[in-house]
Parts: structure tokens; C-alpha cells; sequence
């Protein structure tokens, strides 16, 4: 019988203490693998894990839970999958790595999502699957529509790689199956970004149908929620679990302690909070709050229909940020408290250190927590930062 296994991606964000994480102090991987089944590692993205990160994650959560993770920005980002720069070698480092996870089981495969600009090339997607080192399953999440080929399904099926099935703004959620199990990803249907998103039970209950049909077609089907923000992602995967009618005990519990969470939320903090009210209750603000004391509401309006794919993060840290938007650089130095960006518009926004458009663009799309510690920096200690033209 085919197992359905649905989580989040990510588990370890400080937002989920309250509707889900019962206190700061409440180890989140031992608790989440009580709740859910599975997980997505969202962290091996940005760097190749260390061997004690890896055996902690064995460790730490009960038989019979299971990982997927993702494969590093390294080999799918900036090398783009081109064997002729070394993506074997790059990926037979992380299989070694992410090795304990799929002795002991607990690893269901790995997920290849490709950068968003990257066209379909049959000759360099077959050169990178003929390198894929064998023992492990793989799931590829197509980002480009180019890549909504038949060609590019035969090469999956041919490989035994499974599609991602998604659900976001740029890409229709088609149903494809090239492989004995399948992925799964809501995205959210955001717009800054896809992911601060709660979704509504009727543009769930569509996706009833579907996640059944590709049941019946494979062994094992994998699916997570991306939506991180606000814990939406648990409370919208344990709604698809009841919905699909495979939920268990624990996770009505969970549901439910959520539901009366979001009752209790009597009346929502203001979107746009006068300098006042900012300076008095910092550390509640969200980052769309945040962003108004950087910016005017024309700013915010167009960094908000700048679209996501002109967008390349390459660092994103406490310590600083690293990005491209369109043909424009910017970098953040939170140690040493710097932004350095160089757009015509920002020559007249640094000198009164406020944000253009890309900034703000920047800020919305960055981890929730990444960002909200840069701009609570930035707003307490606004004399020491440096806003620098390029």
C-alpha cells in the first residue's frame, strides 16, 4: 500500500513558537518528528552539512521518520548542473555526507531545484543525470517553463527521477510521473513572497483529487509546505492530512491547538505603524511593518511587483547578504553595518538611508528572521549604518 508522507519544509523558524512549538525552549526537531512523519532539510541549500549536523538529524528524531533534503545551491545555482564544472565531484560530496540518513532509512531522496533563469538543454540535463551517484533517489523541481517538455519528461523517466509536482504562481500544478514515488510542494500563492501565504481549505480541497491520482501510480508519495510564515505551513499540511483522511491523533491535536491560536488573535498589529508605535514594540513587528520606516508607500508598491525570478540570493545570513536583482548588486554587511547597492534610484535614497525599490525587494523575499533582525539593527543603530553607492 503506497505510503503518503506530508510535512513542512523547514521545521527550526522561531514564528512557529505559539501556534505550534509550545515554548523557545521546546526542542523543535524532537517535537515536530511527533507530529509529522517527514521533513524537508531546506538548510543543505545554502552549504553542505557537517557530519555532526548529519548524525544529529539521525539521532534526534524516532524510527520510521523520514528526511528528503535538498541539493546544494553549489552544483544547481552557480554551476548550474554543468558537469564540465565539476558537479560529479560536488555531488558525490553530498551523497557521502547525507549517507547515515540513507543506511538507517531515513532518508527518501533528494531534491534537485533548479535555478529559475536556467532554460532546458536536453545535452546538459542527460550529461548531469548520467553523473547522479547511484543508492539514492532524486526528485527534480523544474522552475523555468521551458522545461515542460516531453523531451525533458523522457529524460526523467528514463533516470528513474521523480517530477516535482508544484503549486505557484509562475508554473501550472501539472501531474506528472516518471518515477516509483513522487514529490510534492506547495509553494503558497503569494506575492512577496510566494510563501507568506495561508492557503484557504477550498484551494485545498482540489488538490484532494490529484494527490490521489498520483497515489495510485507510485509506492511512496512525498509533499511538503513551503508556506513557512506564521506557521501556516503545519496548520495548511495538517489540513490536507484530515482532508485526504489519513490524519492521525497527534496531529488533530495539533490542528486543533493551532485553530484556537489564531482565535485567540484578537486584533492584528497595523500594517503600517507610525515611527512611534515602531520605536515602542520593535521586536513584535513583522517585516512588512518594518519596511515603513524605510520606505514610502510608492516604493513599497513597486518592490512589491518586482517578480521573484529577478531575484538571485546567493548569501543570506544574520551576518550579511549577499543578492542580484536584475543587473544590479547588493550587499549587506550586518557585522560591520553596511549596505552597498547600485541602482540610480539609490543615490537618492542613501544619503537619507531609506530603500529603493530592490531593497525592499530583497527584504520581502529574505527568511523572515534574517530579515527582521537586519532591519530592527538597522532602525536601532541607524547612525552606524553606512548606505554606500557601488
Amino acid at each position: 500500500m503506497v505510503r503518503v508522507l506530508l510535512g513542512t519544509s523547514g521545521w527550526s523558524y522561531e514564528e512557529w513558537v505559539g501556534p505550534f512549538y509550545p515554548s523557545p525552549e521546546e526542542n523543535k526537531l524532537a517535537y515536530y518528528s511527533k507530529v509529522f512523519d517527514i521533513a524537508e532539510i531546506d538548510s543543505t541549500f545554502y552549504s553542505y552539512p557537517s557530519k555532526g549536523m548529519v548524525l544529529a538529524l539521525l539521532r534526534g528524531t524516532r524510527p520510521g521518520f523520514v528526511f528528503t533534503a535538498k541539493v546544494p545551491r553549489e552544483i544547481t545555482h552557480k554551476k548550474k548542473l554543468d558537469v564540465k564544472q565539476g558537479v560529479e565531484e560536488d555531488l558525490k560530496r553530498f551523497c557521502e555526507l547525507m549517507e547515515p540518513l540513507n543506511t538507517w532509512g531515513k532518508l527518501g531522496c533528494l531534491l534537485i531545484q533548479l535555478h529559475p533563469r536556467l532554460e532546458f538543454s536536453p545535452q546538459l540535463f542527460e550529461d548531469f543525470l548520467q553523473v547522479l551517484p547511484p543508492g539514492f533517489r532524486y526528485a527534480v523541481e523544474f522552475r523555468h517553463p521551458s522545461w515542460l517538455t516531453k523531451e525533458a519528461f523522457s529524460l526523467l523517466e528514463k533516470y528513474e527521477v521523480a517530477y516535482t509536482v508544484v503549486d505557484e504562481p509562475h508554473l501550472p500544478p501539472e501531474v506528472h510521473v516518471t518515477a516509483r514515488f513522487a514529490y510534492l510542494r506547495w509553494h503558497g500563492r503569494g506575492k512577496r513572497p510566494w510563501y507568506n501565504y495561508r492557503y484557504k481549505i477550498e484551494e485545498l480541497e482540489p488538490w484532494v483529487p490529484r494527490v490521489r491520482q498520483i497515489a495510485d501510480q507510485v509506492d511512496e508519495l512525498y509533499g511538503f509546505f513551503n508556506n513557512h510564515f506564521s506557521a501556516y505551513a503545519v496548520e495548511n499540511c495538517l489540513q490536507m492530512l484530515k482532508l485526504l483522511g489519513i490524519i492521525k491523533p497527534e496531529q488533530e491535536e495539533a490542528l486543533r491547538a493551532i485553530e484556537e491560536y489564531r482565535e485567540k488573535q484578537l486584533v492584528p498589529k497595523p500594517i503600517t505603524p507610525s515611527l512611534e508605535q515602531l520605536s515602542k514594540d520593535l521586536e513584535d513587528m513583522t517585516v512588512d511593518e518594518l519596511l515603513t520606516a524605510f520606505m514610502d508607500a510608492r516604493r513599497l508598491r513597486r518592490a512589491v511587483e518586482i517578480p521573484d525570478e529577478e531575484l538571485e540570493v546567493f548569501e543570506a545570513s544574520e551576518r550579511g547578504v549577499e543578492a542580484r536583482i536584475r543587473d544590479y548588486s547588493i550587499h549587506i554587511d550586518a557585522e560591520n553595518r553596511l549596505l552597498v547597492h547600485d541602482c540610480a534610484d539609490w543615490s537618492r535614497c542613501a544619503p537619507t538611508k531609506t530603500f529603493c525599490k530592490h531593497v525592499g525587494k530583497l527584504m520581502m523575499s529574505l527568511p523572515e528572521e534574517v530579515a527582521a533582525r537586519i532591519l530592527r539593527d538597522m532602525w536601532e543603530n541607524r547612525d552606524a549604518w553606512r548606505f554606500k553607492e557601488a
